[in-house]
C-alpha cells in the first residue's frame, strides 16, 4: 500500500525552482495591465493559460541550454523567428510579419566586457500576446524595465510594454550621455584655465565613446521610424502614441549627442591650438637665445683660432677687451631685436 508524502510549501518551491533554467531572468503575466510573476512551468504552458487580453513577458539568456531547447520547440513562434532569436547577429534590425514584429536592438551593457566595448545586443519578438527578449550579457534597458515591472508598473498591452522598454533604453543612453557631458564640462573649465596637460587624451577617449553611442542611437532611430510606418493592425492608438513619444525622445537624444560631440571636437581643437601656441613661444625663446649668443660665439670662435698673428696674445688686458666687445655686440643684438619688434 503506497503512502503519499505531503511536501511543505517551502520544500515544494525549492524543488520547483531546482528545475528552472538558470537563464530565466524574469517572466511576468499581465492581467488587466497588472503584472504577476510566472514560474518556469507557467512559461511552458503560457500559450494555453495566457489568453487575450492578458499577455506575458519573458526575458532570458540566449546562451542557456534549457532556454534554447524550449525556444527551438516552441511551436507558437514561427521557425524562422526562432532561428533569428537564437542567432548571434548583433546588427540592429527590424522585421515584420503578419502577426508580429521581431528584431535586434543595440543597448549598453551594465558591465564592460574584456573587449572594452559597451555595446550589447537585445533580440526581441513582439506580438499581441507576448514580448520575448533574449540577451547574452546584462543590459541597461531590460534591467530598468524589470525593476519597473517588479515595482508594480502597469502596461495595458505588449506594445505599451515594448514602448516602456524603448523608454528604458533611452534612459540608459541619457544617463551615459550625462556622464560624458559632465566630463566635457570639467575638461572645458580646465582648458580655459590652462590647468591640465592630459585633457587632450581625455577628450580623445570621450570622442570615441560619443562616436560609439552615435552608432547605437542612429540605428534605433531608424528602427523606430520604420516601426512607426508599419503600424500593425493589432497595435492600439494609445500604444502607437507611446511609440511616437519614444521616437521623439530618441531624436532629442540624437541632437544632444551631436551637440556634445561638436563641443568635444571644438575643445580638442582648442587644446591643439594652445599646444601649437606654446610650441611657437618656445621656438621664439630658443631663436632669441640663439641670436643673443651668435655674436659672442663668433668672437670666441675667432679668438679661439690657434694661428700665428692673433692679436692680444701677450697683452694682459686683451681678455677684458674681448669680453667687452662680446657684451657690446650682445646688447646691440638686443637693441636690434627690439627695433624690429621681434622681442
Amino acid at each position: 500500500m503506497s503512502e503519499e508524502v505531503a511536501l511543505s510549501p517551502a520544500l515544494s518551491g525549492i524543488l520547483a525552482s531546482a528545475y528552472e533554467p538558470g537563464g530565466l531572468i524574469c517572466a511576468y503575466r499581465f492581467d488587466n495591465g497588472v503584472p504577476s510573476a510566472m514560474r518556469w512551468r507557467d512559461v511552458q504552458h503560457a500559450d494555453l493559460e495566457v489568453a487575450a487580453p492578458s499577455f506575458s513577458w519573458l526575458h532570458a539568456k540566449s546562451v542557456d541550454g534549457k532556454i534554447r531547447h524550449w525556444l527551438e520547440t516552441e511551436e507558437a513562434i514561427p521557425e524562422h523567428i526562432r532561428e533569428f532569436l537564437l542567432s548571434s547577429d548583433i546588427t540592429p534590425c527590424l522585421n515584420a510579419t503578419e502577426n508580429g514584429v521581431y528584431g535586434t536592438l543595440a543597448d549598453i551593457k551594465m558591465e564592460i566586457s574584456d573587449t572594452g566595448t559597451e555595446k550589447g545586443a537585445l533580440h526581441f519578438f513582439l506580438d499581441s500576446r507576448r514580448l520575448l527578449t533574449l540577451r547574452n550579457q546584462a543590459l541597461c534597458s531590460t534591467n530598468l524595465l524589470r525593476q519597473e515591472v517588479a515595482a508594480g508598473e502597469t502596461f495595458a498591452n505588449t506594445t505599451e510594454l515594448f514602448a516602456g522598454l524603448l523608454r528604458c533604453l533611452g534612459d540608459g543612453f541619457t544617463d551615459r550621455i550625462e556622464i560624458l557631458n559632465d566630463e566635457v564640462d570639467d575638461i572645458e573649465e580646465s582648458v580655459l584655465s590652462d590647468r591640465r596637460s592630459e585633457d587632450r587624451a581625455a577628450l580623445s577617449a570621450i570622442r570615441r565613446q560619443l562616436a560609439e553611442l552615435r552608432r547605437h542611437i542612429n540605428p534605433e532611430r531608424r528602427l523606430l521610424q520604420q516601426f512607426n510606418r508599419l503600424r500593425p493592425a493589432w497595435i492600439t492608438p494609445a500604444a502607437q502614441e507611446q511609440l511616437t513619444q519614444s521616437m521623439d525622445a530618441f531624436n532629442e537624444l540624437h541632437l544632444t549627442l551631436e551637440a556634445l560631440y561638436e563641443r568635444a571636437k571644438l575643445l580638442q581643437e582648442e587644446i591643439a591650438s594652445q599646444m601649437s601656441e606654446q610650441m611657437n613661444r618656445n621656438l621664439m625663446a630658443l631663436s632669441i637665445l640663439t641670436a643673443l649668443l651668435m655674436p659672442a660665439t663668433l668672437v670666441s670662435g675667432i679668438f679661439g683660432m690657434n694661428v700665428a698673428g692673433l692679436p692680444g696674445l701677450h697683452d694682459e688686458y686683451s681678455f677684458l677687451v674681448v669680453m667687452g666687445v662680446m657684451l657690446v655686440m650682445g646688447l646691440a643684438t638686443v637693441g636690434l631685436l627690439k627695433w624690429i619688434k621681434i622681442w
